[in-house]
């Protein structure tokens, strides 16, 4: 009993540890990315070249200072290429994810191109900003991929979950893009924070208030040098002219549902929204049964 009775208290203050402690750590675990600190040699970049004819592509970019990583899958015959796609992966993963993807893309004529977001895969850089400063990174992308008779218009994007940030901000960005789809995709940084606490830290996350979380985005915002309010989907959204297509789970977990619908509703009558029954956020994004990669064929061949 008393041993019980001990593994009850050190639980209790455990949690109150927690508590106290998930302010203070919740800036970093917003700003720091995968690579942050990490010094990535490009001589090693042919060491990490997918098989099935991929060009590797290095852009400096900013500020703040980054070099982005590149895959580039054209279709067998260059004249006959239908426009180009980029492909965003999500957080804390890397293009390689979606190689799979960029080989269907290319197959069905257009050039594909796989994009490490900064801070990500062979990407340098230490800081996240949930599509503010990556999709001023794409921007130079973009113009990199120009200047080497890369850049086939029109324009699409396909983005996971982070990635999908990514491609509603680029969109807003560029009117080069005319055809989006994001999968699993969350509506804000604010928004999504709180969700993510949720997830994943819950006792701690029910006593988090608004003014605190408001104070960790400031502080994860001063850090990686970006406005947190920027980071708002919803806003893009409604923003860009390109035909937007939404795809969420109706069970996930991580980026709840009403997030999609949020995007749609702002998005207004360019976007369309497709909700799938018992897929969460991993499964939906692993597309086991190849619904993705249907809706997106067909999305594209509508819009681009």
């Amino acid at each position: 009993m008393h041993g019980l009775v001990a593994a009850a208290a050190v639980a209790i203050l455990l949690g109150a540890g927690a508590v106290i402690a998930l302010p203070c750590f919740l800036p970093s675990a917003i700003a720091r990315a995968p690579n942050a600190g990490r010094s990535i040699d490009p001589r090693q970049d042919d060491e990490f070249l997918p098989a099935g004819g991929f060009l590797h592509l290095r852009v400096p970019v900013g500020p703040p200072a980054a070099s982005i990583s590149c895959l580039v899958r054209s279709p067998s015959h260059d004249a006959a290429v239908r426009g180009t796609v980029l492909v965003f992966h999500g957080v804390r993963d890397d293009k390689l994810s979606h190689i799979g993807t960029a080989v269907y893309l290319s197959d069905l004529g257009y050039r594909a191109v796989l994009v490490d977001s900064r801070g990500h895969g062979r990407s340098t850089g230490d800081y996240l900003t949930y599509g503010v400063q990556e999709s001023r990174d794409m921007l130079q992308v973009l113009g990199h991929l120009e200047s080497k008779g890369l850049l086939q218009e029109p324009v699409g994007a396909v983005g996971f979950s982070y990635g999908g940030a990514v491609a509603l901000q680029l969109a807003a960005r560029d009117e080069r893009l005319k055809a989006v789809v994001a999968v699993a995709t969350f509506s804000s940084l604010r928004e999504v924070a709180k969700d993510y606490v949720m997830h994943y830290a819950p006792f701690p996350g029910l006593f988090l208030t608004g003014g605190q979380l408001d104070r960790a985005l400031k502080k994860a915002g001063e850090a990686a040098r970006f406005d947190p309010a920027e980071a708002d989907n919803m806003k893009a959204a409604s923003a860009m002219g390109a035909r937007l297509l939404i795809i969420h789970g109706q069970e996930d977990p991580k980026v709840p549902v009403s997030h999609a619908w949020r995007i749609h509703e702002a998005a207004g009558e360019k976007s369309e929204l497709i909700v799938v029954p018992g897929e969460g956020h991993d499964s939906l994004i692993a597309d086991r049964t190849g619904m993705i990669r249907k809706k997106v064929k067909a999305w594209f061949e509508r819009w681009l």
